[in-house]
C-alpha cells in the first residue's frame, strides 16, 4: 500500500485560527494532568446541584420530555423567568423578549452575533472575562479594553472609558458583579455607563451571570435604571446561582426586535437548549431558594478567610463584594503572572488563573476562585503567600 501524499488543506478562518486559547483553560488543563492539585483556578462551584433540581431532570427523562422546544425556550420556563427578573432584578419584560441559550456564554455569543458586523468595536472591561475577546474574531469585530484599575478597587475608570468611544463603537459590555475581580459597581457608575451608551447610541450588554452572588451591599441592573431603553440587553445563567454549570442554560432579555434576531442566531447553531435542562431550571426557579443563600453564605465566609490570609501577607488588592473570586498581588515574586501561575502549579501543586488571562490591567495579579472548599483555600492560599515571598 502506498503512503498517501500529504494533502494541502483549504485555509482556516484567520480570526479563530490565530486567537489564543483561554488563559484560564490552559492552566486548568495543566492542573488536570497533575493529580492532587489544589484547584483554585476555575469558576466551578464545589456544591452539587440542589436535589430538587436533579429530581426534576430525572422526571423529565422518565416523562419523555426529551424533544425539541421552541428555540427561545419552553413557554412555561420563560413565564417563570419573567417573574424571576421582576422579583430579583427589577426588570420588567415578557416571554417574547427572552431567549434561552447554551449557558451564559451561548446567550452572550448569540447577542454579539445579533448586533456586530465586521469592523465594529466592543468596549470590554479590563480585567474581564476572556471569552468576550474570544468571541469577537469570528465576528470580525475588535475588542477595545477600558481600564478597571486595581488602585480603584477594580471599578471602571469612567473618564478613560468615555475617551475610548469612536464612530466604530457598537457595544459597551458591563459586568457587575465582575469576573475576575468580584467588583460590584455602584448605581452611580451604572447610571454613567448607561448615559455614555445613550449619548453614543451603542448597545449596552450587561453580563449579570453572578446576579445573585452578592457578598456585601446591593447591586443594580442597568435595565432596572433605564427600563425603556431598547439598547440594553441583559444576560444571565443558571450555572452559578444554582450550581448548574454542566447543565448549560443561560438566557438573555432585551427588546423584542433584538431577541428575535438573537433567536435566529440560536436557531442556526443550537436549535434549542436541552429540554431536560429546561425542566430542571423551572424547578430551580420555583423550588426552595435556601440553597442559594447557603452557597452565598459559604462564599462570603471563604472570602473573609482568604482576605485575612492575603492581608497578613500584604498581597490583598481589593476585597470583593460579589461573585466568587478574589485577585491577589503576586508582583513581589518578580515573575510575569502567566509564568508565576505555571511555576506555582508545578512547584507547589496549586492552580490559580494568571491576571493576564483577563487583560493587562491585572498583569501583576492572579485570580483565586472562592468556589473551592475552605480547607483547599486555607492550604492553597497559604502556599501562595509563602511562594510569593520565598525570595524576599
Amino acid at each position: 500500500m502506498t503512503r498517501m501524499a500529504r494533502i494541502a488543506l483549504p485555509s482556516l478562518a484567520g480570526g479563530p485560527a490565530e486567537m489564543l486559547h483561554s488563559g484560564i483553560r490552559e492552566v486548568a488543563n495543566e492542573a488536570l494532568r497533575r493529580p492532587g492539585t489544589i484547584r483554585l483556578d476555575v469558576g466551578q462551584p464545589d456544591f452539587p446541584t440542589p436535589q430538587h433540581v436533579k429530581d426534576a431532570g430525572k422526571r423529565a427523562i422518565d416523562e419523555n420530555k426529551t424533544f425539541y422546544t421552541h428555540t427561545q425556550g419552553l413557554l412555561s420556563l420563560r413565564e417563570k423567568l419573567v417573574d424571576k427578573l421582576a422579583r430579583v432584578n427589577g426588570i420588567t419584560t415578557s416571554v417574547e423578549a427572552i431567549a434561552c441559550g447554551p449557558g451564559g456564554v451561548g446567550a452572550i455569543a448569540a447577542t454579539f452575533a445579533a448586533v456586530l458586523e465586521p469592523g465594529d468595536e466592543v468596549l470590554l472591561p479590563d480585567p474581564g472575562w476572556p471569552n468576550y475577546r474570544m468571541m469577537l474574531p469570528w465576528l470580525g469585530a475588535r475588542a477595545v479594553d477600558y481600564p478597571c484599575p486595581p488602585s480603584a478597587g477594580f471599578q471602571p475608570d469612567l473618564d478613560a472609558l468615555e475617551r475610548l468611544f469612536t464612530p466604530r463603537t457598537k457595544v459597551l459590555v458591563v459586568n457587575s458583579p465582575n469576573n475576575p475581580t468580584g467588583a460590584v459597581y455602584p448605581a452611580s457608575t451604572i447610571a454613567t455607563m448607561i448615559d455614555l451608551a445613550q449619548r453614543h447610541n451603542v448597545w449596552l450588554l450587561s453580563d449579570e451571570c453572578y446576579d445573585q452572588i452578592v457578598l456585601d451591599g446591593t447591586w443594580t441592573s442597568p435595565a432596572n435604571l433605564a427600563p425603556d431603553d431598547p439598547r440594553i440587553a441583559t444576560a444571565f445563567t443558571f450555572s452559578k446561582t444554582y450550581s448548574m454549570t454542566g447543565w448549560r442554560l443561560g438566557y438573555v432579555t432585551g427588546s423584542v426586535e433584538l431577541i428575535d434576531t438573537v433567536t435566529k442566531v440560536l436557531e442556526s447553531n443550537s436549535s434549542c437548549v436541552s429540554t431536560i435542562t429546561q425542566v430542571a431550571a423551572e424547578a430551580a426557579l420555583v423550588g426552595p431558594q435556601d440553597c442559594v443563600g447557603e452557597m452565598v453564605a459559604a462564599y462570603r465566609r471563604r472570602r473573609d478567610l482568604v482576605v485575612g490570609i492575603l492581608r497578613d501577607a500584604e498581597l490583598l488588592i481589593a476585597e470583593p463584594a460579589g461573585a466568587f473570586y478574589i485577585m491577589a498581588d503576586v508582583s513581589p515574586a518578580g515573575l510575569p503572572a502567566r509564568e508565576f501561575a505555571f511555576t506555582f502549579l508545578r512547584e507547589r501543586g496549586v492552580s490559580v488563573a494568571p491576571g493576564t488571562a483577563f487583560g493587562q490591567v491585572a498583569r501583576d495579579a492572579v485570580r483565586i476562585s472562592l468556589a473551592s472548599s475552605d480547607a483547599d483555600l486555607q492550604e492553597g492560599v497559604g502556599r501562595l503567600a509563602e511562594f510569593v515571598h520565598r525570595g524576599t
